[in-house]
């Protein structure tokens, strides 16, 4: 009874770890895990008798059971040689790419490019910097909605905000889902970058969030969806990118967006320059702070009724995260230095 007793405690302290193994890294092939599960079948199933005059017997179930550790022994050191190769950067890359390959060798970009350049002739061609922007946050909501994102979305607690890439308050949408809004975007960053005002994919973190979430309900559409929004949104980040390559040709001989350079603009930027904020140019001077440059742009685009808050002032003064500096003030309810003398700047 004692033999017997130890056998089950060995059988089900290795089940366990192998088990605990399995379940932590989560990356096995389907015929890794098709061995274990009959192995763990043959020892699981193994029934030890009690019967005190049957010594023989007890013997050969023993032995039986031993065999059986023995494989499952061998079982565990495949298992680590597939985890190795699992996580690899590499792989995870390929996997990724070959998502991509079987993508594009579809129909569904072709249906892309066309939509593409029919949103392009309702904009006679020439679509201006606000346009793209704002169909670009369009085909995030877009994707987000068609739940591409949705394993990394429950996993994440606390989104972090990224108000300097994508400005989602100014796009009509309702307070009711602007929380899931940004955790789906917060979903999105951690796969894929932002350079230079683009998202860019990361193709070894994306491969690897493909490869763990491949069990999901939906995962193959849910990999498409992806796909198919990430290359809508290529599209037109090169046209933003043409936006800005023509936008800093003209920089220099005129350095203010047409929105800021109304004869009303103007009137309000003499005064900002009398009262030492800005020099001859509209540019901070050194002593202006983020905190008064975010209070200048918010009376600036209550004043002028701006569609956009925040991005002509962060590209004029080449600054991020004005909208951050403006919640921070309604937190603590703490006004910039100055900010009396602002207002004045701006009454009519």
């Amino acid at each position: 009874m004692g033999v017997a007793a130890d056998i089950v405690e060995v059988t089900e302290t290795l089940q366990r770890e192998v088990l605990d193994v399995v379940s932590h890294e989560a990356v096995l092939d389907a015929d890794v895990d098709t061995d274990y599960a009959i192995l763990s079948e043959q020892v699981l199933t193994m029934e030890l008798e009690e019967k005190a005059d049957a010594d023989d017997a007890i013997r050969e179930q023993t032995h039986l059971v031993n065999e059986a550790l023995g494989v499952l022994s061998n079982m565990l050191g495949q298992i680590d040689g597939q985890l190795k190769r699992h996580h690899k950067d590499e792989e995870y890359e390929r996997l990724y790419e070959g998502e991509r390959r079987r993508y594009m060798n579809s129909g569904s970009p072709g249906r892309a490019r066309q939509k593409f350049e029919e949103w392009k002739d309702i904009e006679d061609g020439h679509p201006q910097q606000e346009q793209v922007t704002d169909f670009l946050v369009e085909k995030l909501l877009h994707m987000f909605e068609k739940g591409a994102l949705t394993a990394g979305v429950e996993h994440i607690q606390r989104a972090k905000r990224y108000p300097s890439e994508v400005d989602f308050e100014q796009v009509e949408i309702s307070q009711k889902i602007t929380k899931s809004v940004y955790h789906h975007y917060a979903a999105l960053r951690k796969i894929v970058d932002y350079k230079d005002g683009c998202l860019v994919v990361d193709p070894v973190r994306v491969g690897r969030y493909f490869y763990l979430n491949r069990h999901e309900e939906n995962a193959k559409s849910h990999r498409s969806a992806f796909l198919n929004y990430m290359y809508k949104i290529e599209l037109l980040q090169a046209e933003y990118r043409k936006l800005m390559a023509d936008h800093d040709d003209v920089e220099e001989s005129n350095p203010l967006p047409d929105v800021l350079a109304t004869g009303v603009a103007m009137k309000y930027w003499q005064r900002l320059q009398a009262a030492g904020f800005v020099d001859e140019h509209c540019q901070q001077l050194p002593d202006t702070t983020r905190k008064q440059a975010m209070y200048i742009a918010d009376m600036f685009s209550d004043k002028l009724q701006m569609r956009s808050k925040w991005k002509p002032f962060q590209d004029l003064w080449h600054i991020n995260n004005l909208a951050q500096e403006k919640w921070d003030m309604q937190e603590t309810g703490k006004s910039p230095a100055r900010s009396q003398e602002i207002d004045k700047i701006f009454m009519e």
